[in-house]
């Protein structure tokens, strides 16, 4: 098998998995749609756990390619966090929550892989905030990831906006923030502002109500 055809076959279950989850594709479906046989398909990833698990290991490729695009062109440390913070959360809506709840009942591994290679990437950028005085060095970072992950995940199965993860995730970072009185570099209100539409931010003709956090200073999450 060349390449390209390899490539294909990763693109297409990689898409196709991400659409229905794990368990909803096959290997004679995959074969279908990219004109390859099963046989010759079997041949070369041998199981379906090896094709799936080549699918990761090209993911994982993909996202330190994003990581290090994203540094590159975010130089302050804080700009580059919330750079990554919204990248994870596009990251949730790429998926269908079928394909999360998928691999979060049935494989723990591949939901783990996932999640350890976002957690890292944060970690290491909210570490570089820390170390320049942009965020607060008290700050427990995997209690705080902990909550911050599990927040936007739960919103994202709940087929939240993703401009309301925005605006969460906004709120979690401001509360860590420490304040840059006078710094000449980029402002605070600058770095993490994210207006909500217009639909959301304010009531429109025809009724709209206003639209409320619910993840507000009384810690109600519900």
């Amino acid at each position: 098998m060349d390449e390209h055809t390899r490539k294909r076959i990763i693109a297409f279950t990689s898409q196709s998995v991400k659409q229905y989850g794990i368990r909803a594709v096959r290997m004679d479906i995959i074969a279908q749609h990219t004109n390859v046989s099963k046989r010759t398909i079997y041949q070369v990833f041998a199981t379906k756990d090896n094709l799936i698990n080549t699918c990761l290991e090209a993911y994982s490729g993909r996202m330190q390619n994003r990581f290090q695009l994203i540094a590159y062109n975010n130089p302050d440390p804080l700009a580059c966090l919330w750079e990554t913070c919204k990248a994870y959360i596009e990251n949730l809506y790429k998926g269908e929550c079928i394909f999360w709840l998928d691999i979060y009942r049935h494989y723990q591994g591949i939901y783990l892989a996932i999640n350890q290679i976002w957690w890292n990437e944060l970690k290491k950028s909210i570490a570089a905030c820390q170390s320049t005085h942009r965020i607060q060095a008290s700050l427990d970072t995997d209690i705080f990831l902990r909550s911050f992950t599990e927040l936007l995940y739960n919103a994202r199965l709940a087929e939240c906006a993703p401009e309301m993860l925005h605006y969460a995730a906004s709120l979690m970072l401001k509360g860590v923030i420490v304040p840059q009185a006078g710094n000449p570099t980029v402002k605070l209100e600058v770095q993490l502002r994210h207006r909500l539409p217009p639909s959301l931010e304010r009531s429109g003709k025809g009724g709209g109500r206003r639209w409320k956090p619910g993840f507000g200073s009384s810690g109600n999450t519900k």
